[in-house]
Parts: structure tokens; C-alpha cells; sequence
């Protein structure tokens, strides 16, 4: 089975399970499958690093046109996006589409992607040159989004917070009784908060 970018708009390229898979060991790019809540396999989202540090590129491919509007490759994107700040401490996060994408123009018009920047003539399809679009989100916009949608979908850490609260009071209780300075800081830094 090969399947027609949905979301990145890369239509001229086939996207095979072997493709995905030389590409994935490499560590070039990690992909991640979409599936949905009966467990069918439906398509990939994926990222790689680029440019400085913290600074990533997404993509994402649905298989079926019938799904293409269905959300899941929004919610697998939207779950890749809060992985790659909640857990990578990704600093930029940069998705690239063509103009004529109306399924993913409306993902990321709503979901908080700022544009920075439209390639002119990049794609080539049904015989005329289309526009590609280069959006991104930074971490203050991500944190500024995630308070907005705290409570309806809230983050969901891998430590849950009172665990990791009385981690940090048992080491501060344990270097309050150390002699060197420099572990006093600690104490401080522990009662800080996540900004979202």
C-alpha cells in the first residue's frame, strides 16, 4: 500500500512502508503511525530536527481521502506537536503545505501556526505551479495555547506532579542538611511551576 501525502501536500512522492521504515532506522526522521480508536492503521505523522537547537520539522501523511477530514490526522499531529514541547523541549516547531491543501490550510489557520512564508510556483499538479505555505509555532504560542486548553484537554505528564513534588522535597530535605552552599538553590528551583 502506498500513501498520498494528506498533509504535507508532497503529492508527487509515494510514501511506502519500506520508505518509512529505512528512513525511521536511519534517525533521520522518526515517524509515528495514526490510528484510530477501532485500531486501524490510517497514516503517519513524523519529525526531524532542523536548524538550531530545540528547532523541528513535521509532517504527516492520511492514506484514504475518505479520512482526510475526519480529524485523525489533525489529533496525530496535535499529539506529535505537544510531544515534541512537553517531552523534546522543542523551542520551534515548522510545518510546511501546498496552497491548494483546504483540509490542512484549516488545521493550521485554527490551530495556532503563525505563517511565515509562502514559496511561490513550488508544487506542480493537474498542469499549473502552486504556492507552498512554511507556517510555525514557538514555545510561548504553544504554552499560550496549551493554558487556553488546560482544562477541556490537559497535559498529561509522564511522572504524574505530586510524584515528582515529593521527589524534589526529599532531595531538598536531604541537601538542606548538606553543608556546601551551592545545594541550597535547589530548594528554590524546585517550587517553581511550568509556565503552562
Amino acid at each position: 500500500m502506498a500513501l498520498t501525502s494528506a498533509l504535507t501536500s508532497d503529492a508527487n512522492e509515494q510514501i511506502t512502508p519500506e520508505a518509512i521504515r529505512a528512513v525511521n532506522e536511519s534517525g533521520q526522521v522518526r515517524y509515528f503511525m495514526v490510528v484510530t480508536a477501532a485500531g486501524d492503521r490510517v497514516g503517519v505523522v513524523n519529525y526531524r530536527r532542523s536548524g538550531g537547537h530545540g528547532a523541528y520539522t513535521i509532517g504527516g501523511a492520511i492514506g484514504d481521502p475518505a479520512r482526510w477530514n475526519s480529524g485523525v490526522g489533525g489529533e496525530g499531529l496535535g499529539l506529535l506537536v505537544d510531544h515534541l514541547f512537553h517531552q523534546l523541549n522543542a523551542h520551534r516547531v515548522e510545518f510546511s503545505t501546498a496552497s491548494y491543501n483546504k483540509h490542512t490550510m484549516s488545521l493550521l489557520t485554527k490551530g495556532g501556526f503563525v505563517l511565515e512564508g509562502i514559496l511561490r510556483d513550488y508544487h506542480f499538479l493537474d498542469g499549473e505551479y502552486h504556492d507552498r505555505t512554511v507556517w510555525s509555532l514557538l514555545r510561548e504560542e504553544f504554552e499560550a495555547g496549551a493554558r487556553e486548553l488546560s482544562e477541556q484537554m490537559p497535559v498529561v505528564d509522564l511522572v504524574p506532579a505530586k510524584e515528582k513534588q515529593r521527589a524534589k522535597e526529599l532531595l531538598a530535605k536531604y541537601l538542606a542538611n548538606q553543608q556546601d552552599a551551592a545545594w541550597l538553590s535547589f530548594a528554590n528551583r524546585a517550587a517553581r511551576e511550568r509556565p503552562y
